[in-house]
């Protein structure tokens, strides 16, 4: 037998990352680093052209510095924030820019754009761009009385705390992306969660009715066997419908397109209790005919639920059930005259999922005993209702 099925949804579309080089995959410390050889490359060309090894020695220590500083603010393992380490990796970093400055001041243009992404990266963060203006306002001064010229002096300025603030931005864009990505595994997670439970609560009100059904029509079968072999037939016979609805339900229940109604539950609700011998009123006062979908529903499911659990633990000879809406709330209420039982009532799954149903509307559901039998009741507002 073919069974309902509902076609899968196309697969999201995912960045496999592999391919990528290294500095697409890591853009935080890859920008970082990438600017490294561009910065280092016409000093250290220059120190081996004049052979100056004091400068050459000095730059590979800057360029060292610089690497762990990147390093170490980005572990493999887990994306740090900037600590102590770095912070001090940082400091060293800054007292070799000033050493080489006051021993042949030159190259300013080159160190201290990357001492600034070495401060943008190693700092924390409500201290890093205030320190790289603080270089890039210093190095502007310099630059302007050593070359006379306020040009070259903004001209520094800027370069400088662009480097800083482009690798800060780079670091407060990926820890944005890291925190999106995180709250969409959590709503995946929550998702997966919400559909076990309706899952959860669709199939227990399923099967518990229906095995309901069941008893109740084999009971009858029992009793009409020896004196109406006709009756006992047609209620075997029901017994087989009534097992094939139900696994019809139960398909439909597992792909998610199953849509009970109130109506469809009430002309069920009657006939079951007909069958148990049992007295039913239904009365539907005016204007809770038409009720909103996720209302309608969730009454259809009380309706199931409570004619279920007097057909299992009653003792009832009549019930009652009454469906009345009018001023923003709709109202169902079930009772039966199964007697007094002073035993503590203990929900089960199936009042557990209705109460929930009825607290999603922004509702509230009452499962009390009284005198004489039992109450179910919920009421729902039928307008600005919950989710569905």
């Amino acid at each position: 037998m073919n069974t309902l099925a509902r076609p899968a949804p196309p697969s999201p579309v995912q960045c496999d990352d592999r391919p990528l080089p290294w500095v697409a995959r890591r853009p935080a410390p890859g920008y970082a680093l990438l600017w490294l050889p561009l910065l280092v490359l016409a000093p250290i060309v220059t120190a081996l052209q004049h052979g100056h090894v004091g400068q050459l020695l000095m730059l590979l220590l800057l360029a060292a510095l610089h690497v762990a500083t990147v390093l170490v603010r980005y572990r493999p393992a887990s994306r740090q924030h900037a600590d102590l380490r770095t912070e001090m990796l940082v400091a060293a970093a800054t007292v070799v820019v000033i050493g080489y400055q006051v021993l042949w001041n030159e190259h300013q243009v080159f160190l201290y754009p990357l001492l600034a992404l070495g401060m943008a990266v190693g700092l924390r963060r409500r201290l890093a761009m205030g320190f790289v203006g603080g270089l890039a306002v210093s190095g502007a001064v310099a630059a302007g009385f050593t070359t006379d010229s306020l040009a070259d002096a903004l001209v520094f300025a800027v370069v400088t705390y662009m480097a800083g603030l482009s690798a800060c931005l780079i670091d407060r864009f990926l820890e944005t992306a890291a925190q999106l990505s995180s709250t969409r595994e959590q709503l995946a997670r929550t998702a997966v969660l919400q559909e076990r439970e309706r899952f959860s609560r669709d199939l227990h009100d399923l099967l518990g009715h229906t095995l309901s059904l069941i008893v109740v029509k084999a009971e009858a079968v029992r009793r009409f066997v020896p004196t109406d072999p006709d009756a006992a037939a047609e209620h075997a016979h029901s017994i087989e419908e009534i097992g094939r609805s139900a696994l019809g339900e139960v398909r439909q229940a597992v792909v998610g397109y199953r849509e009970t109604t109130l109506t469809d539950e009430l002309e069920a609700a009657q006939k079951a209790l007909d069958d148990a011998g049992m007295q039913i009123d239904i009365e539907v006062l005016t204007g809770a005919s038409e009720l909103p979908r996720p209302v309608d529903r969730l009454f259809a499911w009380v309706v199931r639920e409570g004619i279920t659990n007097i057909l299992r633990h009653a003792r009832a000879r009549h019930c009652r059930i009454l469906v009345e809406s009018g001023g923003g709330e709709a109202t169902l209420e079930i009772t039966d005259d199964g007697g007094a039982v002073t035993a503590p009532i203990r929900p089960g799954s199936g009042l557990t999922g209705l109460r929930e149903r009825a607290e999603t509307l922004g509702g509230v559901l009452v499962a009390d005993r009284e005198a004489d039998g039992f109450r179910l009741g919920v009421s729902v507002p039928t307008h600005g209702e919950g989710r569905a």
